[in-house]
């Protein structure tokens, strides 16, 4: 006679398993999408976190970084944020939470938030051309050249003065809604409120290169949150 044997799993497995997810380690169902997640949870507090205390570092002490210079800055900054990201790593399970699981509704959402400013991207893009990618990563405020620089309020400059954080905030939510972990939520949360101290520090700088102008230029366009109805 033979005899049919069947495993049945011991109940500490399903609790490690449900552990391992709450803790912030890639589920073990193999499922692609679950641990594409999960991989973005871990770049956002690798990248996207020390991405916003980089500017902590720099626009309270520019002067100093200025009389380094943009090269030695960057890389003085840049290899201490580094070596920041490595030892977040060492803690990504803490710092990720709970797993919420892979909702489809909400990666659907962030989709649409992307595809609004992808379209919000290419209209402004024509009046954006002369803005380099050396401007847009801040060179210009780090160093030490003479004349004075021109203030940029064309394109989309004209809508909103700090369009690179208001779209590091929106880009932020569209992020956390794929990857739906418990941690990254609560960052993306913390960023806006970062991202307005950061433009506070910057306009500051701001004030003291431009004067008079930046002041008008303040008065007219809104910091962060766009006027749609105004049409000119």
């Amino acid at each position: 006679m033979a005899v049919t044997m069947t495993r049945v799993g011991h109940p500490s497995e399903s609790l490690m398993y449900s552990s391992d997810r709450n803790a912030g380690h890639p589920p073990a169902s193999g499922r692609v999408m679950d641990h594409v997640r999960y991989l973005l949870g871990v770049f956002a507090f690798m990248v996207y976190a020390p991405g916003l205390l980089f500017w902590f570092v720099i626009h309270p002490w520019a002067r100093w970084w200025r009389k380094l210079g943009p090269p030695r800055t960057y890389l003085i900054a840049c290899s201490m944020l580094a070596a920041l990201g490595v030892l977040v790593f060492q803690v990504r399970g803490p710092l990720l939470g709970r797993d919420l699981g892979t909702n489809w509704t909400l990666i659907g959402v962030s989709l649409l938030f992307c595809g609004t400013f992808a379209w919000l991207g290419l209209r402004y893009a024509r009046h954006m051309s002369h803005l380099s990618l050396a401007m847009r990563m801040g060179v210009p405020e780090l160093s030490c050249a003479e004349g004075r620089q021109a203030l940029v309020r064309d394109g989309i400059y004209r809508v909103v003065r700090h369009p690179v954080y208001l779209t590091a905030a929106v880009a932020g939510i569209a992020f956390a809604l794929v990857v739906n972990y418990l941690g990254v939520y609560i960052l993306f949360v913390s960023a806006f409120p970062a991202l307005y101290v950061i433009t506070v520090l910057e306009e500051h700088e701001l004030i003291e290169r431009f004067g008079e102008e930046y002041r008008r230029y303040q008065r007219e366009v809104p910091r962060l949150i766009p006027r749609w109805q105004k049409t000119s």
